[in-house]
């Protein structure tokens, strides 16, 4: 009965704009959230964002009176993050495909001070690597994908790792490029 009224209080204090409450909140289950979404392809920065979203919407909820919670506030919380991580993990897949590098063509190598011919090697390099370690080098230098996101999205250990395969592959690129004809 005690957790009920605590819980009460809080939820109180929540509708008031009470800013101790939202640190309360904060506290009691940020920790919640930033698990399940660091261990679902997230960053911290990501269960940061999705957190604040559903504190704003529980806000927005409560200060109308359209939340009438009848199960406990942690587990609200953990079901609105929940369902907005897994829209954004749905939106960025429709965003970026990579599951399919073949068609190197259709990838634009950033124009600088360099010939056309520097290009036309530097592609041709790519098209003679293997499939994985182009993905690995697009995902990088095309994407800017940070090494713990390529981790993720390519099924490493960890980042250690990815940077590891990715220095292996840049050197393999390296050695295409300098000698095309031993490929």
């Amino acid at each position: 009965m005690q957790a009920n009224e605590a819980e009460s209080d809080l939820i109180n204090a929540l509708k008031r704009g009470e800013s101790p409450a939202f640190r309360k909140v904060y506290v009691l289950y940020f920790g919640m959230i930033r698990y399940l979404i660091v261990q679902n392809k997230g960053r911290e920065e990501d269960a940061k964002d999705i957190f604040q979203e559903a504190l704003v919407v529980l806000y927005e909820q409560l200060s109308t009176g359209k939340l009438i919670l009848t199960c406990e506030l942690k587990t609200w919380l953990y079901a609105v993050c929940r369902n907005k991580w897994l829209r954004q993990l749905e939106k960025s897949k429709r965003e970026l495909k990579f599951t399919d590098f073949e068609p190197i063509e259709n990838v634009s190598v950033p124009q600088e001070e360099k010939s056309d011919e520097v290009h036309v090697m530097l592609r041709k390099s790519l098209e003679q690597l293997g499939v994985q370690c182009r993905k690995m080098l697009l995902l990088f230098y095309y994407f800017r994908k940070s090494m713990e996101e390529i981790a993720v999205d390519m099924s490493y250990t960890n980042a250690d790792n990815a940077k590891a395969q990715k220095y292996k592959c840049l050197q393999k690129l390296k050695m295409i490029y300098k000698n095309p004809s031993a490929s």
